[in-house]
């Protein structure tokens, strides 16, 4: 037999072309790839508390190539014993989005791994594993192992006088009747520091120590003629205004009080203030011993109580004057008398004392100690100071602050044996940050979030299984500040410690070791210890943070094992009871503990400064170069120990007009009202780092006082802070003004979601108002990944519900005054994200509230006249909104709901809903049709119903009757856009529409503004480019977008916005804030949802009818048909994966690309195109070749449907 002998080389090569040619029919079987793998839209969720949870993936080609799509998948999930609990089996279907869990019960604090496997086109499978961890999976106190809640007692209570502005204070005094004594006075709101710096305060004041207070003087002199006795109020050194011998307001106090029986008795005074509106009771808090009277005179619920002692203005929409500061008393010359009794007390109830000066011991050794030992005209007798006014008077003012932002630490030493898992389950009342052995844990900021504390309760799951010493001892540090339990939240006082008025923690560590065993470490109080006397004096997300640097050294090491902590105390268990306003309607009765439910809070970007200009001496501006959210990192170089720095933080500078003379340059305060947003930094002399934990700013200026010399731009940073860590999309097109206001969007976005969708993140308000969430929510779910952030968001608004069905305008937390287009919300926002994100979990979840709130609507609809009164706003802040009758937009509104009640209905499979539904739709739409449209000239009518606005009265020219047309922006594109018209008044309504874009129109100024002028508020503006583009009318869509003079979107471009502003002339060069000083956000997110065109129309990326999540999708590119604008470019990652959109014009016609992620599929829609016009990679169009799977004329589209692939046409002229 012949031997065929190969040549060494040439084997070689066999060898290797043979390896080569087996490596590329791997990598075409490995041509599909799993990424994206998701849990409850999550990526390796830690501690989730759901019992069915919901598995998505994405499938990747690798090669581009087109076609790609899933067959087939199957889900194996294993528990922590590699235990099978789940196989689906193989499924033939293609989704990969909202698949729910249906194997055994998931167990609590159980670690799964699942295994997603799907069979390819080719038929060929393709596996990726990841993990979830469940969490306590209980609602209830009893699964924390007897955890208790625990942090201060009432005496260790945290409070800085000089932050404080809403508040209660008690004192008495007792004239001398040996001295025959007439007057005494007790003094508060002294030193304010705003006070005694120019460069602090736009009253142009600067005073000194000791010459800036309140006093109210009791005088008792009117007696000795027969009068009434009286209680003069003080202030000085407020206003240059203010007079130290005059008086700024005199209360008769009545003879039932005071009199010349009792006149040298003890007489005890009660005073409220309230953002510096004051009431003042004597020997009694009832209504009879009210001694001052209130400015309004009104009974109305909305009257402010009080009256004003703010030079800037009278409550909260105004900087805050006074604090509490500092207190004391003021003598006359030859004038006695006793105080006692004295305390300050939180505003709201329970109202626990903030800070009491004991004088029950003979030792005193209170608050005015010192001066009982120094001075010779004071002295501690029968538990009181008595004050002798000698030959010269006497005047004392002292800081009463006491207490820091409390710590509490534990250590505990685990067993010699192998640990294999450790938890710790963490939450609080107030926020935390949380140490191990030393370290910081995690990168979150504001933990446990904001949810409606009293419902539902949020906790945090930590993996310290790698972090704890298993053959040493250990040590927890917890950090705890108000965040959104305690001190201000919203805009009114009332509201100040809305939740509770102490911090404290809830806390269990379980520690797994090989052998099976547990050991639990919980927050007790025995082995926990608190501290109070640490560095942070005070954090507040309004007010602002206050650190101590030289009281580092008593904390260093504190978060380590062995630490001495000699001097800290016992913790104490913090109970609900008398530490929180409770009463029928509001209570605790129903809470539930929830693990955490999205992304927290954390640092997502860092800036630096653009520029500083020193703008006064000594006073530092920053210029950030973008409206930010978050905190400022300062790297100080050495200085002197004990120098106090001052941080403050403004949207915008007073700017170069004469009616800021005296202030250009400055930063602008005003509109961030009573909020303080102020940071103190008291130094310790080293080297050291300005970096607030416990408190956020919006800002894009940062002013800096108390050094000398400037801080280099390259030693501060901003860190921005938002539970937004991503984007999903981008947009770009040919004009950088566009390009800008998409980026000031992403901005607003950003700095407003956080936590809560907030409504401004720099004033005293940074509320969850639903209304701009409502228009919002569509475009938020294009911007970013936002599941979880929104349906935490829609728990709070189910919480708030009313027992009527009533949607809050404001959640959590409540109040408001919105209505309809506010109440909304709660059934746009669901529905949004189950078009977006597939989540039928949500629908499911939030149905019965859904129908509950359209009940309520129901409820208001009067049956006479048919009209839906729930108001009271309308299309808030338009320039035009006085033309408008809201009553038109709630009953768009309604139908809107109805409609998305009854699609969820029958996607739920609630088929009685669906029918009663529908003919109350139905009946609905006959009514609006009929009652709000004209029906000889198609234009709306008002009704006589007017929204609430903000302002002086109309003048009667401009006021709208019952029967004028309205015939406004706003009143066309609302109800276009929620397609609840009949045909005949579409028609009309699109014609009217365009001829209002197209005029000049008159806003309530009464001035004339431009064609293509921009005349709609929050709720008008979300419908307005959808509208006109539904209807083909994309050319005065792409007009309006572009436009940039007064009243536009680019207009806030041109006046240098970062960010999307709350009036669409909150600023403008030649009348800087118009006025609009106080109620004036530079960074809201309303006017943005313009963002939601630009993907849906000018990118054309739309949602599919056929399935949800993007799985089958639309797309839709409209050129600009004027050409301004000469090309759009840009991208959404959806739930399946990346969609891609570009189109430009060329001399011939424009081309588009695309791409379309694998496992989708689209419709391509070309407007006014035949197929003979298109090219696809250069080649006509046909069927079947290509991607393309079928093309049809649709009148005047033609839709082409495209699988999986990149695709390049050229759409010529005709």
């Amino acid at each position: 037999m012949a031997i065929l002998k190969v040549s060494p080389i040439t084997y070689f090569l066999k060898v290797k072309l043979h390896f080569l040619f087996t490596l590329f029919l791997i990598s075409l079987s490995a041509q599909a790839q799993l990424t994206k793998l998701q849990i409850d839209y999550q990526t390796t969720p830690l501690g989730i508390d759901t019992d069915k949870p919901i598995f998505s993936w994405q499938m990747q080609d690798l090669n581009q190539s087109k076609g790609a799509f899933q067959k087939a998948y199957q889900i194996k999930v294993n528990n922590e014993k590699k235990q099978q609990v789940w196989d689906s089996s193989k499924i033939e279907n293609s989704l990969s989005v909202g698949i729910q869990y249906s194997g055994e019960a998931l167990k609590p604090r159980t670690r799964y791994h699942y295994t997603v496997t799907i069979w390819d086109e080719e038929n060929e499978q393709h596996s990726k594993t990841s993990w979830f961890e469940t969490g306590l999976m209980s609602t209830k106190i009893e699964a924390w192992n007897q955890a208790k809640w625990i942090g201060v007692s009432d005496e260790d209570l945290n409070f800085y006088s000089h932050y404080l502005s809403v508040f209660k204070l008690e004192y008495s005094i007792q004239l001398d009747s040996a001295f025959k004594s007439t007057k005494a006075s007790f003094l508060m709101g002294g030193n304010d520091t705003r006070l005694m710096d120019r460069n602090k305060n736009i009253q142009g004041v600067r005073s000194s120590i000791n010459e800036s207070y309140i006093e109210f003087e009791f005088d008792t002199a009117p007696l000795n003629f027969g009068k009434n006795a009286k209680l003069h109020v003080y202030r000085v050194g407020y206003s240059e205004e203010d007079q130290k011998n005059v008086p700024f307001r005199s209360f008769e106090i009545p003879r039932a009080l005071v009199n010349t029986a009792n006149q040298y008795e003890q007489h005890q005074f009660y005073i409220q203030s309230n953002f510096g509106l004051v009431e003042i009771f004597l020997n009694g808090t009832q209504e009879e011993h009210k001694i001052s009277e209130n400015d309004d005179p009104s009974n109305s619920p909305r009257a402010r109580k009080g009256f004003n002692l703010n030079p800037v203005g009278a409550g909260n929409n105004y900087i805050s004057f006074h604090m509490v500061g500092d207190i004391g008393f003021s003598i006359d010359p030859r004038q006695k008398a006793s105080f006692s009794n004295i305390k300050i007390l939180n505003f709201r109830s329970p109202s626990n004392t903030l800070f009491q000066d004991d004088m029950s011991r003979k030792d005193y050794t209170g608050l005015f100690s010192s001066l009982v030992n120094e001075h010779p005209n004071v002295v501690f007798q029968e538990h009181q100071i008595k004050v002798s006014g000698g030959d010269k008077g006497l005047l004392v003012l002292k800081n009463p602050s006491k207490s820091s932002t409390p710590m509490l630490r534990t250590e505990f030493e685990l067993p010699l044996k192998k640990v294999v898992k450790a938890r710790l389950y963490l939450t609080s009342r107030g926020i935390y940050e949380i140490h191990l052995n030393g370290k910081r844990l995690g990168n979150e900021y504001f933990n446990p979030g904001l949810t409606q504390y009293n419902k539902h309760h949020m906790y945090q799951t930590y993996d310290l299984t790698d972090q704890i010493l298993s053959q040493s001892k250990n040590a927890i540090g917890i950090w705890l500040s108000e965040g959104w339990w305690s001190g201000n939240i919203t805009y009114s006082g009332e509201n100040w410690n809305f939740f509770g008025d102490r911090q404290s923690v809830l806390a269990q560590l379980i520690v797994t070791f090989e052998d099976g065993s547990e050991k639990i470490i919980a927050s007790n109080t025995s082995d926990w210890k608190v501290f109070t006397e640490g560095p942070i004096r005070y954090g507040s997300f309004f007010q602002g943070e206050v650190y101590d640097a030289r009281l580092n050294a008593m904390i260093k090491g504190w978060s380590n094992p062995d630490f001495n902590h000699t001097l800290w105390k016992a913790a104490t268990e913090v109970p609900l009871e008398q530490t929180t306003y409770q009463d029928e309607d509001f209570n605790f009765n129903e809470l539930q503990f929830k693990g955490k439910m999205g992304e927290a809070a954390k640092i997502v970007k860092t800036i630096q400064p653009i520029s500083m200009d020193e703008v006064r001496p000594g006073v530092f501006v920053y210029d950030m170069g973008q409206n930010m959210v978050g905190i400022p990192k300062v790297v100080l170089p050495k200085g002197n120990k004990g120098d106090t720095i001052t941080l403050r933080y403004a949207e915008v500078k007073y700017p170069n007009l004469k009616e800021y003379k005296g202030e250009i340059g400055m930063i602008m305060l005003e509109n961030i009202r009573a909020a303080l947003t102020q940071d103190l930094y008291i130094r310790s002399g080293d080297k050291e780092t300005i970096q607030p934990r416990f408190t956020f700013h919006g800002f894009r200026f940062l002013e800096i006082s108390g050094i000398k010399t400037p801080i280099p731009l390259e030693s501060i940073e901003g860190q921005v802070i938002s539970s937004i860590d991503e984007l999903s999309s981008h947009y770009e097109t040919s004009n950088a003004k566009v390009n800008k206001l998409w980026e000031n969007i992403t901005w607003s976005l950003r700095g407003n979601f956080l936590s809560i969708p907030t409504d401004t993140p720099a004033r005293n308000e940074r509320m969850g108002w639903s209304g701009d969430i409502n228009v919002f929510s569509k475009t938020a779910t294009f911007l970013a990944p936002v599941q979880p952030f929104l349906n935490r968001h829609l728990m709070s608004m189910r919480d708030l519900q009313s027992s009527k069905g009533r949607f809050t305008d404001v959640a959590p937390v409540g109040g408001g005054f919105g209505g309809t287009l506010w109440g909304s919300a709660g059934i746009i926002i669901p529905w949004e994200l189950y078009q977006q994100y597939g989540d039928i979990k949500t629908l499911e979840e939030h149905f019965d509230s859904m129908k509950f709130y359209i009940e309520f609507l129901n409820s208001k609809i009067e049956a006479d006249s048919g009209y839906l009164i729930e108001g009271p706003l309308g299309d808030w802040l338009s320039p035009e909104g006085y033309k408008n009758d809201p009553t038109l937009f709630w009953a768009a509104y309604h139908m809107k709901g109805l409609e998305i009640v009854i699609k969820t209905a029958e996607i739920l499979g609630r088929s009685k809903e669906v029918i009663a539904y529908k003919s109350l739709y139905e009946a609905r739409k006959k009514f609006l049709n009929k009652t709000y449209f004209d029906y000889q000239t198609g234009k709306t009518i008002h009704k006589g119903h007017q929204s609430l606005r903000f302002g002086p009265p109309l003048p009667p020219e401009r006021q709208i009757s019952n029967g004028d047309f309205m015939d406004t922006q706003a009143s066309y594109a609302i109800p276009l856009d929620l397609e609840v018209l009949n045909e005949k008044n579409s028609d009309s309504a699109i014609k009217l529409l365009a001829q209002t874009i197209n005029r000049e129109n008159t806003d309530e100024l009464g001035v004339s503004r431009p064609p293509f002028s921009l005349m709609t508020g929050f709720i008008g503006t979300a419908s307005l480019s959808s509208a006109l583009s539904k209807y083909k009318r994309h050319d005065l869509a792409y007009k309006l977008l572009q436009q940039s003079t007064y009243p536009s979107w680019l207009y806030s471009v041109d006046n240098g916005a970062t960010t999307i502003w709350e009036r669409l002339n909150s600023y403008t060069n030649e009348k800087g804030f118009g006025g609009n000083n106080s109620m004036n956000s530079f960074n809201h997110y309303s006017f943005g949802s313009v963002a939601s065109w630009m993907y849906n129309h000018s990118l054309g990326i739309q949602r599919g009818t056929r399935n949800v999540a993007f799985k089958h999708f639309i797309l839709q590119p409209t050129p600009d048909p004027a050409q301004e604008m000469k090309w759009a470019k840009g991208y959404y990652n959806s739930m399946y994966g990346k969609i891609e959109s570009a189109w430009e014009w060329t001399e011939s016609g424009w081309n588009y690309k695309a791409k379309i992620p694998p496992n989708t599929t689209a419709t391509l829609k070309f407007q006014k195109t035949i197929k003979a016009q298109i090219q696809l990679d250069g080649k006509p169009i046909e069927v079947n070749t290509n991607g393309i799977q079928g093309i049809e004329k649709h009148e005047e589209e033609l839709w082409i449907e495209l699988t999986s692939g990149t695709y390049s046409f050229k759409i010529n002229k005709k």
